[in-house]
């Protein structure tokens, strides 16, 4: 049975810590994915950072002895909890190496957050970042669909067969990349003087022409997406990508831009805004909403063309 040392936060087995030589407390580490419910106790028995001391309360005063308020501190490894509204926040402790000192020092975190960190647990930041993590990866891999509500996203592109609709994003720009010209020129050679005021430039005039490549809008419409298909539907023009044929795609804010095999241009799909989408991101049974962003679309049409596969 592993077991944390009370000085140094390592991992160790026995009753001294191979590290520092500390005497170690048979506390059994909790595994975060065996963490279901909490012992009916304040978090004050068991200290978050060292998880073998308990949180002791230690008044403070100041200027002619008016109590300010009354911090935590642990009668192991002295970590300092202070009041910082209706949460404590860690500010100090003696040894600086612990884990959890350098995963959450100077953070304000609820007690039951705390709690939650004193077996095993992690804080509702990092379980957001964790669960979003695995969300996304499950995204890409074609495990979950995004389930979302789109303002002004009606459904015009007709289904083929076996041909599922995924979404419809309004008011997307179309952007491709165009070829600009400009002349650059001058007149060439020395110039004399013939009067006060007057010059005369000998030699001729000469022009240069210089290409490069601009961005420019060609077209607003609908971005629809299909479990097989990519489709643009604007006022003036409409393409489609098959999604096998998609080389790569890279995310923005808000939009993607695909490069496709049969397409000699990168196309730019831009303009998703988050106030039209409402998405819900759901992880073992916790739910956050989460802004629609170009990043999300990259995924979902990656995990389509895995399903395919």
């Amino acid at each position: 049975m592993k077991i944390i040392c009370p000085n140094c936060g390592f991992e160790d087995e026995g009753n001294f810590c191979s590290k520092c030589g500390a005497p170690l407390k048979q506390t059994e580490v909790v595994k975060k994915e065996a963490l279901q419910t909490l012992p009916e106790a304040l978090w004050t028995e068991k200290c978050p950072v060292c998880q073998s001391g308990r949180l002791e309360l230690m008044a403070q005063k100041k200027l002619f002895g008016l109590r300010t308020g009354a911090n935590f501190t642990c009668n192991k490894c002295y970590a300092v909890f202070v009041p910082d509204g209706n949460k404590y926040k860690l500010t100090d402790i003696t040894n600086k190496l612990l884990p959890i000192w350098q995963e959450y020092n100077k953070q304000s975190l609820t007690t039951e957050e705390w709690k939650r960190i004193s077996y095993g647990g992690i804080s509702d930041d990092k379980q957001r970042e964790a669960d979003m993590e695995q969300y996304m990866t499950d995204l890409k891999e074609g495990k979950v669909t995004i389930k979302f509500r789109i303002e002004g996203g009606s459904f015009s592109v007709i289904l083929k067969e076996k041909e599922e609709l995924q979404m419809v994003l309004p008011n997307i720009a179309l952007w491709e990349p165009r070829k600009v010209t400009t002349t650059v020129g001058g007149y060439g050679g020395p110039s004399f003087r013939i009067a006060k005021g007057v010059y005369w430039r000998v030699g001729a005039f000469g022009a240069e022409s210089r290409s490069r490549e601009e961005l420019k809008e060609l077209d607003r419409g609908k971005l629809t997406l299909t479990n097989k298909r990519l489709v643009f539907t604007g006022t003036k023009r409409s393409n489609e990508i098959n999604l096998a044929k998609i080389i790569s795609i890279e995310p923005y804010s808000d939009g993607i831009a695909v490069t496709a095999s049969g397409k000699s241009k990168t196309q730019y799909f831009v303009g998703i805004n988050p106030k039209q989408i409402s998405t819900t991101i759901t992880i073992n049974e916790r739910s956050y909403p989460e802004p629609f962003t170009g990043l999300m679309l990259k995924y979902m049409i990656e995990g389509l063309v895995k399903r395919q596969g």
